[in-house]
């Protein structure tokens, strides 16, 4: 069977914490060896129903102003198999089908402070608006950028009845592993997770969704006044019907879930764009070390750096390694870079297929 290749740009917006770039790498590395882990357990699980596919990621320094030529982004549907006539346009990795945002510890309202966000919210707004075939995916920080370039006031076509912002965490800092609900109708799109919700023993019928957290901004309504007077505990639980008058977004856009400080965990709009407020691709070394050195920057409390030590080594997913749910939560966006979350399949354009020399993986 043939294997389809996925091109991704992973934009590096931060260079990790000195004890972790020297463990690691960049987080865009950290990105690719955590995709194509995945890709692996999905391929040898059979678990994709347009067979095989292979992830390739070329990094980007979006801070020092390098981002994906546009000619380069998939302008048409792919092609069944691995031939398609991009490939002669776009180079031996074919092109750009989806793009990645790391996370930063920028502020994604900070545009004085950073000059690079401005053009790279530009960017997003511009993969959206003339790449249909192009997906977004944001970590954190990429999360929070996303939401702001399409979903904010930022963006012209955007009305303020439904308009969201990003803003600083009143309740403080986010930190470790905290539970977070995930809302049915995000989780029936991924069978992978109505699976781990199935065979969930809470007694609660309810299994929480935990991934590492560290961030100091959520995004909230534009209207702030709908959120005064009302504990974030409340805000944030999905109710029976998972909707909420504060909480309602546009049309096509769900909030993947919510915890008890960030009402809002991740964004999705089918076959466009999926986010996480959370760090899929963190382990707890990775976080414990991010955290030790945003308490230095920051110089955060002795006492609360320790209450977030204690959750970024929280056990809970009982037997599983490094006990959360990164894991699913990677194989959730390989399925959303391929194309099969339920209902919204990629329709593959029938080709003629060829031989084709497998590529050079980009570090």
């Amino acid at each position: 069977m043939i294997t389809r290749r996925i091109h991704i740009a992973v934009l590096d917006v931060d260079v990790p914490v000195p004890n972790v770039y020297a463990a690691q790498g960049l987080y865009s590395s950290q990105f690719r060896v955590l995709l194509q882990a995945a890709v692996a357990r999905l391929n040898k699980a059979s678990k994709l129903a347009t067979g095989p596919i292979a992830i390739h990621t070329t990094a980007y320094d979006a801070v020092g102003g390098a981002l994906p030529p546009l000619q380069g982004l998939r302008s048409q549907p792919r092609g069944q198999g691995t031939a398609d006539p991009e490939n002669f346009r776009c180079g031996p990795l074919g092109a750009i089908d989806a793009v990645l945002i790391t996370g930063s510890s920028a502020s994604v309202y900070a545009f004085d402070k950073y000059p690079w966000i401005r053009p790279l919210q530009t960017f997003i707004q511009t993969v959206y608006a003339e790449f249909p075939h192009v997906k977004l995916f944001g970590s954190c920080f990429g999360h929070q950028l996303i939401a702001q370039a399409l979903l904010s006031l930022h963006n012209p076509l955007v009305q303020p009845h439904e308009a969201f912002k990003v803003e600083a965490c009143p309740l403080g800092a986010e930190v470790g592993i905290q539970p977070i609900k995930l809302h049915s109708s995000f989780v029936t799109r991924f069978p992978c997770l109505e699976t781990a919700a199935a065979s969930s023993v809470s007694s609660d019928s309810e299994r929480d969704f935990c991934i590492q957290l560290i961030h100091l901004d959520r995004v909230v309504p534009e209207k702030a006044g709908v959120l005064q007077d009302v504990r974030s505990s409340d805000l944030c639980m999905p109710s029976s019907d998972e909707t909420n008058a504060s909480m309602t977004l546009p049309s096509g856009w769900i909030s993947i879930g919510g915890s008890a400080k960030c009402p809002i965990q991740g964004l999705y709009n089918p076959r466009r764009v999926l986010t996480y407020q959370g760090h899929f691709e963190f382990d707890s070394f990775v976080t414990r070390e991010t955290c030790v050195e945003f308490a230095r920057r920051l110089n955060w409390p002795a006492a609360d750096v320790q209450d977030y030590l204690a959750c970024i080594d929280r056990a809970c997913v009982p037997g599983s390694e490094d006990a959360d749910d990164s894991k699913l939560a990677a194989e959730v966006v390989v399925l959303f870079f391929a194309g099969e979350d339920a209902g919204s399949q990629e329709i593959l354009m029938p080709m003629e297929t060829g031989i084709l020399t497998p590529p050079l993986e980009i570090q």
